[in-house]
């Protein structure tokens, strides 16, 4: 069976298992809402490592930060966790297919099922913020959506049939409008906009997936459409470069942490999408492993965000001076995730953006340079959250271990990969 056909069955099960635990009531539903979905990720957490291809690669990063995210909702998130826990299971799970499918009908019922999923996360709180940010959402990505359809209609029409080595071979036009249309959902500038709206309105849980998976599995579905045409890769190159700019800059004026971290991602997600355009194999290759690296420590991060604002009840930077200083684990999660996002050692986002910016600088000078102000600026601003969250006393934070210690546990993770980043790039992306 493969793996394109095990996460569909398994996550249909799952959803299913999921959909029998709302006849419990109270903290039993919450127990068992947990342990099904943190399951059903787990297996497919194991079936993706053994995928050696880029379907278990983004199989295993999905499912790695889904199931952080699952387990840390069961202490974070005051409302039912039940309909949470199945919207994670529905995303990650479409991640995977979105890397796994060769078909363009496919494709697109994976899409949507992201889509909606991210909607719905979005919206979770059912407060006025949230309906905004949904709204916000809806109606670009909406939009996006339309796009891809009629590139996918485009491509049926002039190819005959709906494999996706038709897209790759489609015009011009289909490529551009299947380019805009997913490109919305992995926030390529100008169409990032409203991705802060989402993380800001969005649970912490939540946003660690939306920012460590569903941005970057779009990414990836722009790649495998029309990363290898070189005039959608001219039209990419100085949208992503804006990007990587646009986001450091912005995040460089926030005070909300979440709002701060989300601008990070529309940042690294357009990293990804720069070194892939320039079609250096040295660039693509590590921008893969960027898709990792990023993940795992940005996750964390807001993992982190949702455990101060449990606590403290506020996300201004300004207000929580310190409030990391007296609790080694979360102290150690902020210090190491944020430097790692600044590609500093020992994050494998040290060797991401090192390998990255050599092939930029291989293939184009200005866009080696663009790229190296943008990574410069995020240090201005992750040390800046290191400084006021970390440095200085604060008063002992009290509960909310089990997130501290989940978020703890993806930034080691990403330390083995540190340490192993040769051999995960060559057990699963040995072709690229």
């Amino acid at each position: 069976m493969t793996l394109e056909e095990t996460v569909i069955i398994t996550t249909l099960a799952g959803e299913l298992s999921l959909i029998l635990t709302r006849v419990k009531s109270g903290e039993a539903r919450r127990v068992a809402s947990t342990i099904a979905a943190a399951s059903v990720l787990a297996y497919l957490l194991l079936c993706s490592a053994s995928e050696r291809s880029l379907a278990g690669f983004i199989g295993l990063t999905s499912t790695a930060i889904g199931l952080v995210a699952v387990l840390a909702a069961y202490s974070l998130l005051s409302e039912d966790v039940s309909a949470h826990n199945a919207l994670t299971v529905a995303l990650c799970s479409s991640a995977t297919l979105l890397a796994a499918s060769t078909d363009l009908i496919r494709l697109f019922i994976a899409w949507e099922v992201l889509s909606v999923s991210v909607v719905a996360l979005t919206a979770y709180h059912r407060d006025k913020e949230g309906a905004e940010a949904a709204l916000k959402y809806i109606m670009l990505c909406g939009a996006g959506t339309a796009l891809a359809l009629a590139g996918i209609a485009l491509t049926v029409v002039e190819t005959g049939n709906t494999s996706i080595e038709a897209a790759r071979s489609a015009s011009p036009l289909a490529k551009t409008l299947l380019l805009a249309g997913f490109g919305v959902e992995a926030a390529l500038f100008p169409l990032h906009f409203w991705l802060p709206d989402a993380h800001m309105a969005a649970p912490s849980t939540a946003s660690a997936v939306l920012s460590g998976i569903a941005i970057e599995s779009a990414a990836v579905l722009v790649y495998r459409l029309v990363g290898g045409d070189q005039l959608m890769r001219t039209i990419i190159a100085p949208l992503a470069l804006a990007g990587a700019l646009v986001g450091n800059l912005s995040a460089l004026r926030q005070d909300d942490l979440k709002r701060l971290l989300a601008y990070s991602s529309v940042a690294n997600v357009n990293y990804i999408l720069l070194a892939w355009s320039t079609g250096n194999a040295l660039a693509t290759r590590y921008a893969f492993l960027h898709i990792l690296a990023h993940g795992l420590l940005k996750a964390s991060l807001f993992i982190v965000s949702g455990v101060l604002l449990a606590v403290y009840g506020t996300r201004s930077l300004s207000r929580l001076s310190g409030t990391a200083s007296r609790d080694n684990i979360l102290k150690f999660t902020v210090v190491l995730a944020a430097m790692g996002l600044t590609g500093a050692p020992p994050l494998p986002t040290f060797w991401s953006e090192l390998y990255m910016g050599v092939g930029l600088f291989q293939s184009s000078l200005a866009l080696g340079l663009g790229f190296l102000a943008s990574v410069v600026i995020s240090f201005a601003y992750y040390l800046r959250v290191v400084y006021t969250l970390a440095a200085g006393s604060g008063e002992p934070l009290h509960g909310k271990r089990l997130p501290s210690i989940l978020a703890l546990s993806l930034v080691s993770a990403s330390i083995l990969v540190f340490l192993l980043y040769a051999k995960v790039l060559e057990n699963f992306l040995p072709s690229l």
